[in-house]
């Protein structure tokens, strides 16, 4: 298969997809039908990075794989057109899901120590529900409390590869500062495939509720 064919394959492949696409996934897919090599698909995917430079899309990796979205130098316009399906969340579950991010793993008596209130069962439902954070084990202390951590659904979520590309925690800043630096990054950076996730819209009205979203 010449190159320039196995380039317009994945970039079908990856705009169809409802989530990123691993190479190794790539692979079995186009392997299905023809032959071709990972080395090959990665060189696709490059090429496609260069045709995608002077557009308003482009091909980036996530912890899962790759994806095709939208740049966030266009965010305003698409927050027009999610304007009347974004789901509202709450600074509370924000500032939930920033410590959880920053702190994994964590209990929920960790959080309330750090944000100082209880944390509502909606709240933990909430991210649980939308897979971005799960339990990973329980504390050996009495009463064996859940150890919460973050998934790799969140790091696709916020264009995150690794943990280690959140934002810098700013001397003598608590991860609760970070909610809406977090927020910041899904903005504009929307999967084309029409079934990715919407921007995230935080109603500061709210504090400790947060509804639970339904897919």
């Amino acid at each position: 298969m010449n190159g320039e064919k196995l380039k317009n394959i994945i970039e079908a492949i990856l705009l169809a997809s409802y989530e990123p696409l691993s190479v190794d996934k790539l692979h079995r897919i186009i392997t299905s039908k023809v032959n071709t090599s990972k080395s090959d698909i990665l060189s696709a995917i490059d090429d496609l990075k260069t045709d995608y430079e002077n557009k308003d899309i482009e091909i980036t990796k996530v912890a899962s794989g790759f994806r095709i979205q939208a740049k966030s130098e266009i965010g305003d316009y698409l927050n027009i057109m999610f304007a009347e399906r974004t789901p509202r969340y709450s600074r509370a579950l924000l500032e939930t899901l920033s410590i959880i991010a920053y702190r994994q793993p964590v209990t929920r008596g960790d959080i309330e120590a750090i944000r100082g209130v209880s944390v509502s069962t909606s709240i933990m439902r909430t991210l649980t529900e939308r897979n971005w954070v799960r339990i990973i084990g329980y504390r050996d202390v009495p009463g064996k409390p859940a150890m919460f951590a973050t998934t790799p659904e969140f790091l696709d979520y916020f264009s995150l590869q690794r943990l280690d590309q959140l934002p810098d925690l700013p001397e003598k800043k608590e991860p609760t500062d970070l909610d809406l630096e977090l927020d910041d990054r899904s903005v504009g950076n929307q999967d084309l495939s029409g079934n990715g996730s919407e921007p995230v819209s935080v109603d500061s009205n709210q504090d400790m509720e947060a509804p639970t979203i339904q897919d």
